[in-house]
């Protein structure tokens, strides 16, 4: 029974053919899924398996399309960049009326026939798929109990990342209701024997997923050391168990793991505008490398966001989201009347925060220690600590010499954290459209967007979850009409 788009054999693993020798630190060596090598061969030894991993993370930052090839394939389907922007036109503070991505800022591409919702079910599932490939692997093989514990950590972080994205997309948030449908788990590789799976709840995906970071937390190596910055490592696992306690409302261990993960990660308001093109920015726990010849091209974020260079050009602004920032905010990097127009016109403000390398090397950037320290200030609000306020103004401070802190308590402070959420992570991962979701607010679009797309969607509405894939509940006898999303 076909279920997921990620039908591998059981002992045929794609990896590539450049090296399987590890200790290379240029990230141009890592290998491409371009052929295949028994099982045998890749788990016989540690550098066949961070071959393997080499292969997944580059599936994460290329131009992705699906192992049967029924999906993706097209600009819309870059990856985790494609994830990305996707959240970020989704939201209020930014402004997509036509080009690609357009549909998704019109909130009209969540159907289960449409490019959008088989994209993420299959780009995710067969990342999914692939780590689990790599558990059993490592379990199976002969390598040392310390290799097997630190792979096998590796591997799961990159699934419960995989299901924590499926779950923030395909359900509403936990708080709503943990025993509602969430999506099928799998924990053992695909094959084309493989059974479809029903929908799991809500609660037994978000036990998954923390199951596997806090094991992934527990058996990474403790110093953080690792090869290149878009491979996970302690810091990375636990800016995740960060992420995902937030989400579910456990706001002890989301400050604990936050503390954590920005460790040896120091603020850095100088380089805040150098571009957002170098991992090397300490700030950065996660990101992923381009370079001229392993690159994304005009489907970076730069490509979209940044109006100075051609590229597509077609994300702008919204003037509403423009003023929250001071003068002095090294963040407000936006520029007023580059087409013309009035303050009124949707393509008034264009943003340089983004910019575009000559020769298309521009990295982008997963998680930073600005997000952590907005995790710790969030989490320490909603349990009423004293130095919630101070943890934000910390932030706030080195964004903005001049700023002041508020003395916000309670819910203001809550609300200005949000704002913060906005302020500083635009145009990354798409926070300001997950927050709404997650605090279950409506989305309401003000000020300069186009008439058309000036929504006001109620919190909870079905907008904010996509439809399963039609071939899905075609292909899998455990999911039927009934089990679809309104």
């Amino acid at each position: 029974m076909r279920t997921i788009y990620t039908l591998i054999h059981k002992n045929i693993l794609i990896v590539g053919l450049i090296s399987i020798v590890m200790g290379c630190n240029d990230f141009l060596e890592e290998p491409e899924p371009t052929t295949a090598v028994s099982q045998d061969q890749v788990f016989a030894s540690e550098n066949g398996v961070r071959a393997y991993f080499n292969g997944i993370y580059r599936n994460l930052r290329r131009q992705w399309k699906s192992v049967d090839e029924k999906s993706g394939g097209n600009t819309e389907t870059r990856g985790v960049v494609s994830l990305n922007i996707t959240r970020e036109v989704n939201g209020i503070d930014m402004i997509l009326p036509s080009g690609w991505y357009d549909y998704d800022y019109q909130h009209d591409n969540r159907g289960a026939f449409y490019t959008r919702t088989k994209f993420v079910w299959d780009f995710l599932y067969e990342t999914g798929n692939q780590a689990n490939i790599i558990v059993k692997g490592v379990a199976e093989s002969e390598l040392s109990e310390s290799a097997k514990k630190k792979f096998t950590a590796e591997a799961r972080a990159i699934r419960a990342w995989v299901y924590f994205n499926l779950i923030r997309e395909y359900q509403y948030n936990y708080a709503v209701d943990p025993t509602a449908p969430g999506v099928p788990i799998y924990t053992e590789p695909a094959s084309i024997e493989s059974e479809g799976h029903p929908r799991a709840t809500v609660q037994d995906v978000y036990d998954l997923i923390l199951g596997d970071l806090e094991y992934a937390v527990q058996n990474l190596d403790p110093s953080g050391e690792r090869v290149l910055k878009s491979n996970i490592n302690i810091h990375v696992a636990q800016g995740l168990l960060a992420r995902v306690n937030l989400e579910i409302g456990q706001w002890e261990a989301a400050k604990n793991a936050a503390i954590a993960a920005r460790d040896g990660y120091d603020l850095d308001a100088e380089n805040y505008n150098d571009g957002f093109n170098q991992i090397e920015n300490n700030e950065w726990i996660w990101g992923f490398p381009q370079s001229n010849d392993q690159t994304l091209y005009y489907s970076t974020p730069a490509a979209f966001f940044n109006h100075l260079v051609p590229a597509y050009n077609s994300v702008y602004i919204n003037d509403d989201f423009v003023n929250l920032f001071s003068e002095t905010d090294v963040r407000k990097l936006f520029t007023a009347g580059f087409y013309g127009g009035n303050p009124t016109s949707y393509y008034y403000y264009i943003t340089t925060k983004f910019m575009m390398n000559e020769d298309f090397s521009d990295d982008f950037v997963m998680m930073r220690s600005a997000e952590m320290y907005l995790i710790e200030a969030e989490a320490k609000a909603e349990l009423d600590e004293a130095d919630a306020g101070d943890i934000l103004f910390m932030l706030q401070s080195n964004r903005d010499p001049n700023a002041v802190k508020s003395g916000n308590t309670g819910q203001d402070l809550i609300d200005e954290i949000l704002i913060e959420r906005r302020k500083e992570l635009y145009g990354e991962i798409g926070i300001g459209y997950l927050d709404l979701k997650r605090r279950q607010l409506p989305l309401v679009r003000t000020g300069n967007h186009p008439e058309a797309y000036r929504f006001n969607f109620p919190a909870n509405s079905k907008v904010f979850t996509l439809r399963i894939p039609q071939l899905e509940i075609d292909s899998n006898e455990s999911i039927g009409e009934s089990d679809q999303n309104p």
